[in-house]
């Protein structure tokens, strides 16, 4: 356990922002969350965030309350049949090291979703998702406390009412429960998932006609490699948009005024590449003081020398202009900005 005051984040969140918190609160195993908590339920004025990999966060200024760190490992088979293995990982689990793992150990299903920086705990909150593949599709079951009883409780998968890049942690739990560990159920048959055209050219180059899954995975991992830009070179949060979704009413209008506009389909609307969007605002490698849009994925908003969370924030609004202005869309952050 580790209890610090004036904190700093900066190697806490892969943007490097140099922000601080009041209190930094790191647990190894659930006990010490709960006795933590226990101290704190009656504080009125107890202010938190739950910070796992920091991949996916932008602190604009310095956090005014509690950050609350998960490092509890752990990896375990819990049940398995003819078909199907559920593994459980704790909250701290790395993600990208988890999903090796189970590929290691026959669990298959995950491969689409290599290398996206990140801990367990969070690709249930997030609903994380890349190269047609989401987390929903595989968790099982998830594990929390409830702030506000103090019970561990389980959530099934409909439960958690999963959206793109939503779940109910980030609306009707937000800051009432801690996520502890997450089962997935996985597959103990290969179904190598190649619908991503940029995985099928990846195999079509290397000549591979029957791909394994670290096959895939290899594919997912070089292509991750080749578009977006490693963190510790460079600092991001990896997409900061969502990719919009618009009705047919909506697409039909634009795809009539610009008839090369990248989308794909979900459900019976829309979903619009953000990326494509901003590239087409001529906004790739665009700097504003010390944020950037990254020169080869303008979907990526960068730390390119020193920048504050105002800088990226400012970059971000910008961005968000110059497309509202072209093609009367207006995007969202996928990145959680405190």
């Amino acid at each position: 356990m580790r209890l610090e005051q004036g904190y700093c984040l900066q190697k806490y969140n892969t943007f490097g922002i140099n922000a601080k918190c009041n209190t930094f609160f790191e647990y190894a195993v659930d006990s010490e969350l709960f006795d933590f908590i226990r101290l704190k339920r009656n504080d009125e004025n107890f202010n938190f965030f739950v910070l796992g990999g920091g991949s996916n966060v932008l602190f604009s200024k310095d956090f005014d309350g509690t950050i609350i760190h998960p490092a509890t490992k752990g990896k375990t088979v819990v049940y398995e049949n003819d078909s199907s293995i559920f593994v459980e990982a704790q909250a701290g689990e790395i993600w990208d090291e988890f999903v090796e793992w189970c590929i290691e150990n026959k669990a298959y299903g995950l491969e689409n979703l290599s290398y996206i920086p990140g801990t367990v705990g969070a690709s249930a909150v997030q609903n994380i998702g890349a190269y047609g593949a989401e987390a929903r599709q595989f968790i099982h079951r998830v594990k929390f406390l409830h702030l506000d009883s103090g019970d561990i409780q389980y959530m099934s998968n409909e439960a958690c009412c999963f959206g793109y890049r939503e779940s109910i942690f980030k609306h009707l739990l937000k800051n009432k429960a801690i996520i502890l560990s997450v089962v997935y159920k996985l597959s103990k048959q290969a179904k190598p998932n190649r619908s991503y055209a940029d995985v099928e050219k990846y195999l079509s180059e290397h000549e591979i006609s029957n791909p394994s899954p670290t096959d895939i995975r290899n594919a997912i991992i070089s292509i991750r490699r080749q578009k977006l830009p490693e963190v510790s070179e460079m600092g991001s949060a990896g997409s900061f948009f969502k990719n919009p979704i618009v009705n047919a009413e909506t697409f039909n209008i634009l795809k009539n005024k610009f008839p090369e506009i990248k989308y794909f389909m979900s459900g019976t609307d829309y979903k619009l590449a953000a990326g494509w969007l901003i590239d087409q605002c001529g906004l790739k490698g665009f700097r504003h003081n010390g944020a950037a849009v990254h020169r080869n994925q303008a979907l990526i908003l960068v730390n390119a020398g020193n920048a504050t969370g105002t800088d990226v924030i400012e970059l971000s609004q910008i961005v968000k202009n110059k497309v509202l202005e072209k093609y009367g869309i207006e995007l969202e952050p996928e990145a959680i900005i405190l």
